[in-house]
């Protein structure tokens, strides 16, 4: 019976010695978390081991998560999954279709983004742009001749149509003085110049009789008109003239013309063909519902799989830009001691304990052993 409690007893003291030992182990891990002093002399193992050792575990928690868990090729392959992909475009689909169904204006998504008076704002910038692409323009062609700086078929173009253009003057003029305004106007005419003449004009008259002079112009004027002869000397003064025309600076063109005049005009025109008020107070819902479906089936997936592509491109370079474990080993440096030991002891808890068990079960074991050579081999 002694024997059995000796042995029983040697085991319970074995048992404390080995769990006391390691709950000391991984208290002295943590504690004390500053350096202790006896005067000038530190007592050992003060501050605990990762309180001492804080620095160096921080850099190195850093290079791990830096070169082994988050790395370019881990993100890339997070991204390129599809579930990933998928919460990519459903989110961007929802936000789309919130956005293109909003009755908010542009106007008041500009002033949103601190854009005020955005109307006329974009007038005078537009303003602005066709004021610099017109003198851009006017500066480099100014010095070039018209045939120099119009591309070849288009010269050649408005040359064939010189005997078109003929045509239709003479035969509009020939209509004209057939009809009554022309027969008028011939009228007009001849009676100015028989009243120049005075009484040889009255003369003339008399000689006509009845007949008035203008009835003996008119058909002469349109016969004229009608004439071969008469087409084929316009289209020769029509083609000299265009000759000269293709020849002319653009300077000379542009001293035909008011800068100030053109340049208004186009303005007004620009202005009231965008109808920039119109446009900005309309609801956005108005210009994208009709694009909803196209864009949430098609554009969406599309630059979701392109931005994908493009940011994995980018990944390295970005991380190292980050430099992720610096960025770590700065975190880990700024936690206190007890958040550091509170963050280690939430996580591995239950194994310290069962460390703590495990000694208290290997001391019980060393100490049974120690119980049984003593009684084996009695001094």
């Amino acid at each position: 019976m002694d024997t059995f409690w000796f042995v029983l007893f040697m085991g319970i003291i074995g048992a404390v010695i080995g769990g006391v030992t390691n709950a000391v182990a991984i208290r002295m891990l943590f504690r004390p978390h500053n350096a202790r002093y006896i005067g000038r002399w530190r007592v050992p193992f003060t501050p605990g081991l990762i309180p001492k050792r804080k620095s160096e575990l921080a850099r190195q928690i850093g290079k791990i998560v830096d070169e082994h868990l988050l790395t370019p090729e881990s993100i890339e392959q997070k991204l390129n999954e599809p579930e990933v992909r998928g919460e990519i475009e459903a989110f961007l689909q929802i936000e789309a279709k919130k956005w293109m169904q909003s009755d908010i204006t542009i106007a008041e998504i500009l002033q949103k983004a601190h854009f005020s008076n955005a109307g006329a704002n974009l007038e005078a910038r537009m303003n602005e742009w066709i004021d610099q692409k017109y003198t851009a323009i006017k500066d480099f062609y100014v010095d070039q001749t018209v045939k120099e700086s119009l591309p070849a078929e288009w010269l050649d173009k408005a040359e064939e149509k010189i005997p078109n253009v003929s045509a239709y003057i003479l035969t509009k003029s020939a209509d004209y003085f057939s009809s009554e305004e022309g027969r008028y106007r011939v009228k007009r005419m001849t009676d100015d110049f028989l009243a120049e003449w005075g009484k040889f004009g009255s003369m003339i008259q008399m000689v006509l009789g009845n007949t008035s002079l203008e009835d003996k112009i008119r058909p002469e004027i349109v016969k004229f008109l009608t004439s071969p002869g008469t087409k084929d000397l316009l289209d020769t003064m029509l083609k000299s003239e265009w000759d000269k025309v293709v020849e002319w600076k653009w300077a000379d063109v542009l001293e035909q013309f008011s800068d100030e005049k053109a340049m208004q005009k186009t303005k007004k025109f620009v202005a009231g063909q965008l109808d920039l008020e119109t446009f900005l107070n309309q609801p956005l819902s108005a210009y994208a519902v009709p694009f909803e479906e196209k864009v949430t089936s098609t554009l969406i997936p599309e630059l979701t799989a392109k931005g994908i592509t493009k940011m994995a491109k980018r990944i390295p370079s970005m991380m190292e830009k980050l430099k992720i474990a610096d960025i770590v080993r700065q975190q880990i440096e700024t936690f206190s001691t007890e958040r550091l030991e509170m963050i280690v002891l939430d996580i591995t808890h239950r194994e310290l304990k069962m460390i703590t068990w495990l000694g208290a079960l290997l001391g019980g074991l060393i100490g049974i052993l120690q119980a049984v050579i003593l009684m084996a081999f009695p001094t």
